[in-house]
């Protein structure tokens, strides 16, 4: 039973890659059927052969009631509009959850989010409101995420860590157990973290430095 059209807010590199997850299941999710992308920028797709297209922009589209829509934005604070705009409209956010991701117990995953393939969040994690797990990330036993982080693929966030709100780590990033990571940091790719961090800087290298 279809209950209703699915669009991908966005049309960058992340919505493309949940794109391509929706194909295997012939773009169908959880009973809704893709219907489009969401995004300002009606060229953003010019390049690529899709058999679906960018339908309205973000900020104007008027969905239905039996409208879901997927968060396809890696951007913490473009994420934080989006989430903040369509909470309020008529359509559902709903998370999306590759068929390979793995999550264990007493482990919970806020509204918003997108769960990557071969994604791993261990036990007693908690997730926060539309964060984005990409591709082979890990999430330790204990550890929490506030709402709007992303961890690029083949991150590993190591048991016990705390990370604030809209934290955003780059490809194959790490932090080792207990530390915390206040909001608005941003931990280059390759990078790993043996301390804590402040709010609102930037860190790079091994081990981890302010660079901004």
């Amino acid at each position: 039973m279809i209950k209703g059209n699915l669009y991908i807010l966005g049309a960058g590199g992340l919505a493309r890659e949940i794109y391509s997850y929706l194909k295997e299941s012939n773009y169908i999710y959880d009973g809704y059927t893709f219907s489009g992308f969401l995004d300002d920028n009606v060229n953003a797709l010019m390049e690529y052969n899709y058999s679906h297209k960018i339908v309205d922009e973000l900020f104007t589209s008027k969905l239905n009631d039996n409208d879901v829509v997927i968060i396809g934005v890696a951007s913490p604070n473009i994420k934080e509009k989006l989430f903040e705009y369509y909470k309020d409209e008529s359509c559902s956010i709903i998370t999306f959850y590759h068929t390979s991701s793995k999550v264990g117990l007493n482990s919970t995953v806020g509204i918003g989010s997108v769960i990557g393939p071969y994604s791993v969040i261990t036990s007693d994690v908690k997730v926060g409101n539309c964060c984005t797990i990409n591709a082979l990330s890990t999430i330790g036993h204990d550890a929490s995420l506030g709402d709007y982080c992303t961890l690029s693929g083949h991150c590993d966030v190591t048991g016990f860590v705390s990370l604030g709100n809209k934290v955003f780590m780059g490809s194959s990033a790490a932090i080792i157990p207990s530390k915390r990571i206040s909001d608005n940091v941003i931990i280059g790719a390759g990078s790993v973290v043996i301390s804590n961090l402040k709010s609102g800087i930037t860190v790079f290298g091994n081990p981890a430095k302010k660079i901004r």
